[in-house]
């Protein structure tokens, strides 16, 4: 799917559906892509032309696997010709609570957990999920409240209210075509995000 269409009910509907052996093969190759991810000084440059100064300190704060996806994330929207200041800088700090919280970081055994669950029974996460950050559970908690809990780190870091909105919203998967410019930049956001 191109992400700069998709903007009718039947464009929709038209878009190729994806089977369980595709999510899990493209679960593969990130888990295998992740294990080395590098991320060059003239890519940092890019996210700090786009991001406030405390919001680029919020991105340098991700561990670098997280970094390398959010530059992917952002790569794919530009290279489909995206230029929205505000989509991009959402797409450089949408997992932005994943690993930026001191002490409170999703690892690498928590995501591979959260696959799996989330193939065995829809909704376990959620169900095993703690708030409490010494829990063993916390991890859970973090993977699935990360969209606001990143939104406020992006506000705090003086990111638009657009871009914060977008990363709130990113795991809320539209069930209709986008209705206003906000839809359809988290439109783009997910497509991008689901192919990074």
């Amino acid at each position: 799917m191109a992400l700069s269409t998709c903007s009718s009910a039947s464009e929709l509907d038209s878009r190729p559906r994806v089977t369980a052996w595709q999510r899990m093969r493209r679960r593969v190759e990130q888990f295998g892509t992740s294990l080395r991810p590098t991320v060059a000084p003239q890519e940092i440059d890019q996210a700090a032309r786009l991001l406030p100064p405390e919001g680029v300190t919020l991105f340098l704060r991700m561990i670098k696997r997280d970094q390398r996806h959010s530059l992917d994330v952002h790569q794919t929207l530009r290279a489909a010709g995206h230029e929205s200041p505000d989509l991009l800088a959402a797409a450089l700090l949408h997992d932005a609570a994943k690993t930026a919280l001191p002490g409170r970081r999703l690892r690498l055994s928590h995501r591979v957990l959260v696959v799996l669950m989330e193939a065995a029974k829809p909704g376990w996460v959620e169900q095993v999920a703690r708030s409490a950050p010494g829990d063993w559970r916390y991890p859970f908690y973090l993977h699935v409240n990360h969209p606001e809990m990143g939104a406020r780190l992006a506000e705090e870091a003086g990111c638009s209210q657009l871009a914060v909105s977008l990363i709130r919203r990113h795991k809320v998967k539209l069930n209709a075509p986008p209705v206003n410019e906000e839809d359809q930049l988290l439109a783009w956001l997910q497509a991008a995000d689901d192919v990074s």
